[in-house]
């Protein structure tokens, strides 16, 4: 290809350079934009997953507590007299 030069001096040699920097700035833009969408994708799914693993420590949990405390209601007593001394001590330090 021969070389012109424009009116502002710049030759058309130039004027490619610059066009292919910015072909090559929005392919990586394209990428990034994928990849980022990708791991936003990959969060919600582990997102997903942790909530339903919590629901479940939740119902173990709270079935575990009723069970608790119709067979051993003086001992769930005292465990929740424990924890509540315990946290308040937390709670002022």
């Amino acid at each position: 290809m021969a070389r012109q030069d424009t009116p502002e001096g710049r030759s058309d040699d130039m004027v490619e350079r610059v066009t292919d920097a910015g072909t090559r700035a929005a392919d990586a833009v394209g990428r990034a934009a994928a990849h980022v969408e990708q791991t936003r994708d990959e969060l919600l799914a582990q997102g997903a997953e942790l909530s339903s693993n919590v629901q479940k420590v939740g119902k173990n949990f709270s079935k575990a507590l009723d069970k608790s405390v119709a067979d051993q209601p003086m001992t769930t007593l005292g465990l929740a007299v424990a924890a509540g001394f315990v946290l308040g001590a937390l709670w002022k330090a």
